[in-house]
This record gives C-alpha cells, sequence and structure tokens, in this order.
C-alpha cells in the first residue's frame, strides 16, 4: 500500500513514524516548505516533494492530509481525483464552503474517508462509550468538559504565533484546534439543538482570534452541556463530568496531555456513596497509532470508518454555531446534517 502525507509539520512526521510501525514501506510526503522538507529527510530518509500534483499522479493508494485546516477540504477534493482513499486531520474546514459537496461525494464513490479524533481512541474516552452503552449512568442531564493550557508553553522550543491555535484563519483558532471536546460531547450524548458561548481575547498573547470560550450546549435529549477552553492556564488541564439522576463518572488528565497519559477515570458508586476507579485498559500514546491502525482497517475491509466525513460535518456546524452565538450574544440553533 503506497502511502502520501500531505504536509510536513508535527503531525505530518508524527503520521510518518507511525505508518512505518503499522508496516508501510512505500511512504511519500510532501510540502512547499524547504525547511519541512530537510526534516522529513533527516528524521525518515524521505525526501519529500515540493508539488503536491506530481506527488498525486504516482497514484498513492491513501492520502493523509495535515495541511492547515482551511485547506482540508480542497485538498481532500484533489486526493479523491487520483482514487485515493483519504484521512483528513481534523477539523474538516473551518468553513461550510464544499464541505456538504464533499460528504455528498465521498458517500457517492465510497472512498474510505476518515477525520482525525484521535481522542476517541484513547482508553478514558472508550471506558465511557462502554459504560454509557451499558447504561450505568442512565440519561445524563448535566456534563461539562475543560480544556485549558498556556500557549507558549505548549510546544518547547517553537513559535507559538504560528500554531494553528494562534491562527484563526489557517488553523481555526482555539475552538477549531480543541474541537475534540465537541466530538466527545456528540459521540458520548448526542446531536446538539441550540449554543450560547462567550469568547474573548483576554491576553497579551500574540494571537489572532479568542484566547478562552465558554459555552452551554443544549442537547436533543435535553441534556445540558457547559464547555470551557482556554490557552491562558499556567498548566495543561483536561476533564470532564458526566451527571445523571445520583449518577456521575468524572474523568481528568492531572498528569501530563491526554496523549501521553490515561488521566483518572472514576465512576458514582452509590452503595459506597463515592467515587470509585474505572480500570482502564490501554495507553494513551497510541492513541495517534491506533486511529491510523483502525483507519487502514477500514481500507482494507471496506467498513465505515470511526469517524466519518458526516460526522465531522456535524462537529463543525456545532462549531459554527458556538462562533455565531459568540459574535451575536444570541442563542443559535444547529444545522442538523
Amino acid at each position: 500500500m503506497k502511502a502520501l502525507v500531505v504536509g510536513c509539520g508535527s503531525i505530518g512526521l508524527r503520521h510518518i513514524g507511525h505508518l512505518r510501525q503499522l508496516g508501510l514501506s512505500g511512504i511519500e510526503a510532501v510540502d512547499p516548505s524547504p525547511a519541512a522538507r530537510a526534516r522529513t529527510a533527516r528524521e525518515y530518509g524521505i525526501q519529500a516533494q515540493r508539488d503536491l500534483e506530481r506527488a498525486l499522479d504516482r497514484r498513492p493508494d491513501i492520502v493523509l492530509v495535515c495541511t492547515p485546516a482551511a485547506t482540508h477540504v480542497a485538498m481532500t477534493r484533489k486526493a479523491l481525483e487520483t482514487g485515493a482513499h483519504v484521512f483528513i486531520e481534523k477539523p474538516i474546514g473551518t468553513t461550510l464552503d464544499g464541505v456538504a459537496s464533499l460528504v455528498r461525494r465521498v458517500e457517492a464513490d465510497g472512498r474510505i474517508v476518515q477525520v482525525g479524533y484521535q481522542l476517541r481512541y484513547h482508553p478514558a474516552m472508550r471506558a465511557t462509550k462502554r459504560l454509557l452503552e451499558d447504561g450505568r449512568l442512565g440519561p445524563v442531564l448535566t456534563a461539562r468538559a475543560e480544556f485549558g493550557l498556556y500557549l507558549p508553553k505548549w510546544w518547547p522550543g517553537r513559535d507559538y504565533r504560528r500554531s494553528y491555535m494562534a491562527s484563526a484563519e489557517a488553523g481555526g483558532g482555539l475552538l477549531m484546534d480543541v474541537s475534540h471536546e465537541i466530538d466527545l460531547m456528540m459521540w458520548f450524548l448526542g446531536e446538539v439543538d441550540t449554543v450560547t458561548g462567550y469568547g474573548r481575547k483576554l491576553s497579551a498573547l500574540a494571537i489572532k482570534g479568542v484566547d478562552v470560550i465558554t459555552v452551554v450546549m443544549q442537547m436533543a435529549s435535553g441534556a445540558l452541556v457547559s464547555l470551557h477552553m482556554d490557552c491562558l492556564q499556567p498548566a495543561y488541564t483536561r476533564g470532564f463530568r458526566l451527571t445523571g439522576e445520583g449518577t456521575a463518572l468524572r474523568w481528568e488528565c492531572g498528569a501530563g496531555r491526554a496523549d501521553r497519559s490515561v488521566g483518572r477515570l472514576e465512576l458514582y458508586d452509590s452503595a459506597r456513596d463515592r467515587f470509585e476507579p474505572v480500570r482502564l485498559r490501554g495507553d494513551a500514546r497510541q492513541t495517534y497509532l491506533d486511529e491510523l491502525r483502525d483507519f487502514l482497517g477500514s481500507v482494507e475491509t471496506g467498513r465505515p470508518p470511526a469517524v466519518g466525513v458526516r460526522q465531522s460535518l456535524g462537529t463543525l456546524k456545532v462549531a459554527l454555531a458556538i462562533q455565531r452565538a459568540i459574535s451575536t450574544g444570541r442563542s443559535v440553533t444547529v444545522d442538523r446534517c
């Protein structure tokens, strides 16, 4: 199987390493940046090309789109024209332009296209999904989720001003770069009906866009979900709490990032009147690898991808509704896919 990685930034290089771990030897890469191509050659011995069209002319079986989010739709269309299956880093886009037609095309031609919400492969998220499916919490009535970090410390040795989180135009800024929380809440609790939210630029950080967002989402089930994200906190924080009537489940990633730590998942035990730890199986450091393994499995067997384009369109619609709520100061109804 021949693979082409489009975009040799940090996530593109990570995927190259994981493709090799999964046994792929025919890996090529493309990036317009001489520095990125040099790093790819230095770290993986791959002479990345500059020209995307020439790289696609070699007819790869799979294409991994690891470019800025604003380019994802156009890049995916070009890859599909060659007959390739496509893995797209999240989000699927930063606007709705061309996304609905891309979804229709993917569903019509039967290609496997997966979007990279890798936290669905995290041991704590998988355990949460199983507990919900088993009815251990009953109907979830309220939930809250939080993500926070200090952006200048996120990538040691790199200029945070060049990150996707710092650029609302290229990568979608804070909301799109941390849309994992939206995806997870929808995976756990279903569709979103309406959103209200506030977002501000409060710090002196040199970023384009807001640095703190607080949102309330009303789910189709009636549950209320509060979501807070910022890039101001001195230490990384991530977690959520799901609450039913007399039941609750909570997760905190208190030590290190979610791609390095399983954190602590606890389920309320009514008989003991206390939270008890849930045993987690798996390695948080393997989420990206497991994600690509699953994508390749879908390509080989034809089964639907874990996170398809229609699901990702739904997540994007919620994120854009949050943007509208922030800009207008009003509640916004989410368009369904």
